[in-house]
């Protein structure tokens, strides 16, 4: 009895609690690794007013110093800088096209748009293909008085 330390009965109960141990460890964390994948990957998906909030602001900036705008059903042209800036639909998406070469697309996933003319600017409605409807007006600052005093 006094030398009992010695044997190895105990330890292969203990080698066994250990592996059965991590074995729960890892078999129970591996759902909680996917779900975590999966929401990694569902947020690095950008929403659509991202998409939209680029857009709207890239336009606004072309639209501002713009001039001669030119509407037709399929898109827009205008001068700004020195460049004909167009855009138009591309299958189901919008293009940048500047002096008629290149092909940026800066609109994915829409069923329709429409660009029209306000007064002192352009008004832009899109249509994208989960029914979501958003619309945006610019302005241009050719047509903006400004009053001195």
């Amino acid at each position: 009895m006094k030398y009992a330390f010695l044997n190895n009965k105990g330890f292969t109960l203990l080698d066994a609690m250990l592996s059965f141990l991590i074995f729960s460890f890892l078999s129970l964390s591996i759902p909680l690794i996917i779900k975590g994948l999966h929401t990694i990957e569902k947020e690095s998906i950008p929403p659509r007013y991202y998409e939209w909030n680029l857009f709207s602001e890239s336009l606004r900036m072309e639209v501002w110093g713009g001039s001669g705008f030119l509407f037709s059903n399929e898109g827009i042209t205008f001068e700004s800088n020195g460049k004909v800036i167009t855009y138009e639909r591309y299958q189901d998406s919008i293009r940048r096209r500047v002096d008629g070469q290149g092909h940026e697309v800066v609109l994915q996933g829409i069923d329709s748009f429409e660009f029209s003319e306000v007064p002192k600017g352009i008004m832009v409605s899109v249509v994208f293909k989960e029914g979501e409807s958003v619309e945006s007006e610019f302005y241009h600052y050719t047509d903006i008085q400004t009053e001195i005093p």
